[in-house]
């Protein structure tokens, strides 16, 4: 072997160890200093993270019939390298989705992989779509809340947005209990591997005790006195007063909890339980069962109505401006007089008084399965709101503020031997085949049933 020959085998031989200290040391780097990295990718390759969402519970009244259900909305899309002729898809696209022919075409020659041609469109859109048979449009569909009924009971219902989180009434309220519980997990997709079943909690069904045939008739109704006294708006509650069940619940004005969006932010609440007002002269009622009770008075008792009391610096009148003398309890009912409420409310003493009036739930919530109540209010004898003066326009329901169902739910305890019930709307929830049952509950009992 010349010296050439041999020049040439070292220089190969110094290649192919330089080689081999490289691939050793690319060895070392991907087997220990990487090795983390690399498992992980691994992992990744032969992964997949599977999301399960759940449908959203139903809604039904006592009888079974559906209030809210689930259904779907359509989102449009294609995929403009997929396009064969784009003029001719742009031109039938366009009247379909109700869009200028030259914003679809201009999104169907993007240099896009995908683009979004509609926002939420109809399934009457979608199916229209569907039959124009153009390959590269997809159509997607998007969970929608329903509502068989139209806008009865909206209040009641309330509404859900399109991320399915219920807003207002016992959409709001059940939330946690309508939507469920959505489940995860990374599963392995090699075909050597057992393949796991990914499943979400699936939401919990309502049964009201509202009856859908009620609530019509009382809707119906409140329409009709609205129409007649040409007022702005009404409430009207029909409840059980031995369980509290809540047979019907209409307001006015309405809303249509499909369409929630476009209804004023404010119509969204339920006056029935968000909105407070003076109750007035219904207030007697109470404030007759508290004197009686107390022993302050009783059937026989009468006092002399001069048309005015004074209380706190304050004259005080009946609202007929009448002047009726002698007066009996029963009188003073059948006439609404104010100045026998605040007599006898004086004679009842003022912290019996107001401590009855807390018992009968007023300044409080009822605790309603429904979104957004309010407590109501009602300065008590302290409080740097309290003047001698309210305990008489109190007693004829001036003064102070209830919502329309806590008033119902004191007179309720009128004609349930003075128990005081708390108001409920579901009945029944029916979770993973079981079923859940509203048991009427006492909140108090402010009078006796002799009372």
């Amino acid at each position: 072997m010349n010296n050439s020959q041999l020049r040439r085998l070292w220089i190969v031989m110094a290649g192919l160890g330089m080689a081999a200290v490289i691939i050793i040391g690319r060895l070392m780097v991907f087997q220990v200093m990487e090795a983390s990295q690399w498992e992980q990718l691994g992992r990744e390759a032969h992964t997949l993270e599977v999301i399960a969402r759940p449908d959203r519970g139903i809604i039904y009244d006592r009888n079974g019939a559906v209030l809210a259900a689930n259904g779907a909305d359509y989102q449009i899309g294609a995929s403009p390298s997929l396009i064969v002729n784009p003029e001719e898809v742009a031109t039938a696209l366009a009247p379909i989705l109700n869009e200028s022919r030259f914003d679809v075409l201009a999104k169907l020659e993007s240099s896009f992989p995908f683009v979004t041609l509609s926002g939420r469109v109809s399934a009457d859109v979608a199916e229209a779509i569907r039959n124009l048979e153009y390959a590269g449009i997809q159509i997607d569909p998007l969970p929608r809340r329903i509502y068989p009924q139209g806008s009865l009971m909206c209040h009641v219902l309330g509404y859900t947005d399109f991320d399915n989180s219920g807003g207002t009434g016992l959409e709001g309220y059940y939330q946690a209990e309508l939507a469920g519980e959505a489940a995860s997990a990374e599963i392995n997709i090699s075909p050597l591997t057992e393949q796991q079943n990914v499943i979400a909690r699936e939401g919990a069904d309502l049964t009201l005790t509202i009856d859908r045939s009620v609530q019509q008739v009382v809707e119906d109704h409140l329409l009709k006195t609205i129409n007649e006294f040409r007022a702005q708006s009404g409430t009207i509650i029909v409840m059980n007063p031995r369980t509290g069940a809540i047979l019907a619940l209409a307001n006015y004005p309405c809303f249509d909890p499909y369409e929630f969006y476009e209804a004023d932010e404010a119509m969204l609440l339920n006056p029935a339980v968000s909105q407070q007002y003076e109750p007035g002269s219904v207030m007697k009622l109470v404030t007759m069962a508290t004197a009686l009770d107390s022993g302050a008075v009783d059937s026989q008792s009468t006092y002399y109505d001069p048309g005015y009391i004074e209380l706190g610096g304050y004259k005080m009148y009946n609202s007929d401006r009448s002047a009726p003398g002698a007066t009996t309890m029963s009188t003073l009912i059948a006439r609404s007089l104010n100045v026998g409420a605040a007599t006898i409310a004086v004679w009842t003493g003022t912290d019996t008084f107001y401590s009855y009036f807390e018992r009968f739930g007023f300044s409080r919530r009822t605790g309603v399965d429904l979104a957004a109540e309010a407590a109501g209010q009602m300065s008590l004898p302290g409080s740097e709101l309290w003047t001698e003066a309210d305990i008489g326009t109190n007693s004829f329901g001036q003064g102070m503020a209830v919502t329309p169902l806590q008033m119902i739910s004191a007179i309720s305890a009128l004609a349930n031997d003075g128990y005081l019930m708390q108001p409920y709307i579901v009945e029944e929830i029916h979770r993973n085949g079981q079923v859940i049952k509203h048991d009427p509950t006492v909140i108090s009992r402010p009078i006796r049933p002799e009372t």
